[in-house]
């Protein structure tokens, strides 16, 4: 993580523009289990945000990474192997909503069975 983007490029990774802590919640859409609701709760300071997520499908934990408004992520099962990573834009509406708009992917295996964690979401902050 360290504050970089872009590989070897050098070019250092933009402030945070927007504050992603805290409690999020809305519709996310997975291959394989549809469409459910999921509960995110992110904790940190300045560019590094760690958390944990909850749906019907399971639980997790999540590390962010934010630069402007970019939100990239690593979300890691609870009890499986593998990971899926993603990337979201967050923006505040002019009522003053928050929201990330994500796409994510990768796989993983739970109790012998690989899933395919592709997918979308919109996550609003409570």
């Amino acid at each position: 993580m360290g504050g970089w983007r872009g590989g070897s490029t050098g070019i250092p990774a933009a402030a945070p523009t927007v504050d992603v802590t805290g409690t999020w919640r809305g519709s996310v859409t997975q291959a394989g289990f549809g469409t459910s609701t999921q509960t995110l709760n992110a904790v940190g300071t300045g560019a590094s945000v760690s958390g944990t997520y909850s749906s019907v499908n399971g639980t997790g934990s999540v590390n962010e990474t934010v630069s402007a408004n970019t939100l990239t992520f690593t979300i890691s099962p609870t009890g499986c192997t593998g990971t899926i990573t993603g990337i979201g834009a967050v923006v505040t509406n002019q009522a003053g909503i928050t929201n990330v708009g994500a796409t994510f992917s990768g796989a993983y295996v739970c109790n012998g069975t690989t899933y395919d964690g592709t997918g979308t979401g919109n996550l609003v902050k409570q």
